[in-house]
Parts: C-alpha cells; structure tokens; sequence
C-alpha cells in the first residue's frame, strides 16, 4: 500500500512539494503515454503544470553531513510559496541553529515569460539586497537556488537525452532529458531529468557541469502525510565527489 502512494506523489517546489493527484489529468498507463507521443517540451511543461498555485508555507531543516553520516551543520528554514500570484512568488528565511532568529531572506519572483529574479537579504529586513547566482550554495549545504526555483522546469531548450530512457533510483521507468538554462549559468550547462513515464512527474535531476559531466545530484527518499496533503519528509541532494551531502526535511507544512 506505501509504495502504491509513493508513485502516486508528484514532485514540484523546493525544496520540490509533493502531492497526491485524486484524479489524474493525464494518461496513467504506458501505452496512453505512447500514443500521445509528447516531444521532451511538452513533458517538460507537464511537470511545471503539477506545481501547487496555492499559498503554502514549509517548515523544515538543511543538515550537512559526511558520507559516513557524521553531521558537519544544519540550517533550520521557513519556505512561503505562492506561484498562483502574479508575479509567481517565494520566500525562504534561514534561521539560526536554534531556529529563533533569521540569518537571511531569499525572495524569490518569477516574471512572465522571464528567469527568476532572486534576492537575498541579511536578517529580517529587505535592505541592502544582493543579486544571487542560480549555482549559488545555500548557506554551505549541497542545495543551490537552482533546486528553489526549479527554474529548469521552465526552459524552452529541451531534448531526449542520448539514453532516453531507463530508471530512477526508485526503480521507475522514467524518459530521460535534457534541458539548457536560456541564459548562462556558472557551472550548470545543463540539467538531465527523469520523468516518470506514467505519472509524467519529476524524479530526480542532474546539473552537468560546461564538459557535460555530472556534477550534483538530487532525488526524494520518503513521503508523509501532513496537513492532509502527501509531501516530501526527507529528499537528499548530493554534490559528487565532495566527500559530503544534504538531507532535506520538511518537518510541517500549513496554509497562511
């Protein structure tokens, strides 16, 4: 019965939101998916369709730890998203490790048509904002702004990737992408996706780096139910060859 949930969830915001679909707009078995015969564009867009509009806020923790499992750091985190909004919005407050003060604010907009403008700011305050990097490391974790926004979701530059097909860490039978970022990205020339044949959902992801060599990784690992919605618990994001990973929790979630 778990696992016919879990293949039921769609991955979609930060730090990637999961939800169970009741009814699903889209073909549920293999030989459906075929006969609409979708190009690597329009299964692209059909996973930036699952993404919830609603206003949600998350509340969870960042924790860096050595391969052997040995913690290095955690940053406790409030995640606001409201991509129903015009323009689309986030907002994400890293705390301290007592998780009572704000170390930094990271406000996140979409524009129409246009790249995710981010700005982080120091402390509670929007003063004195800096522009920040896609590529850019949150605070030390293995997490980018990249995996908040999601913005890849969004690319128009998409293809099969040369091994179109094969399987997730989870055993799913996924096709397999290739998506390149509009506008240059330091150290991402492009991100390889795996898409669930028959959810049509994202996976996991790749950011290559310019020689095409993977250089991150990132993939779900459990699911619960809080606040009557299925989401993500616990995902793993792993910079390779770093000696170290991050565990993502979500702890709550809840509507304002």
């Amino acid at each position: 019965m778990k696992i016919q949930i879990f293949y039921k969830i769609i991955l979609c915001t930060l730090c990637t939101t999961v939800a169970v679909a009741e009814t699903l707009p889209f073909p549920t078995t293999e030989a459906e998916v075929k006969e609409e015969n979708l190009t690597a564009v329009e299964l692209l867009q059909s996973c930036s369709r699952m993404i919830p509009v609603e206003p949600l806020i998350l509340k969870g923790q960042m924790i860096v730890r050595k391969e052997r499992g040995i913690e290095l750091a955690a940053h406790p985190f409030q995640l606001m998203t409201d991509w129903g909004a015009s323009p689309p919005t986030a907002e994400c407050l890293i705390l301290d490790p007592s998780g009572t003060s704000v170390v930094e604010r990271v406000v996140l907009t979409r524009p129409k048509n246009g790249a995710a403008d981010i700005k982080l700011y120091k402390g509670i305050d929007k003063k004195d904002p800096k522009t920040v990097s896609y590529a850019g490391r949150i605070r030390g974790t293995d997490m980018t702004w990249l995996d908040l926004t999601l913005d890849f979701l969004w690319w128009k530059d998409v293809r099969f990737a040369d091994k179109p097909e094969g399987k997730s860490r989870a055993n799913r039978k996924c096709h397999i992408l290739l998506a390149v970022p509009p506008h240059p990205i330091a150290g991402c020339s492009a991100m390889r996706i795996w898409v669930d044949k028959q959810l049509k959902c994202v996976t996991q992801t790749e950011q290559l780096d310019p020689q095409g060599n993977p250089v991150r990784r990132m993939w779900v690992q459990r699911v619960k139910k809080m606040d009557k919605r299925w989401m993500i618990s616990h995902m793993e994001i792993e910079t390779l060859g770093s000696g170290h990973r991050t565990k993502l929790l979500v702890d709550d979630v809840a509507t304002p």
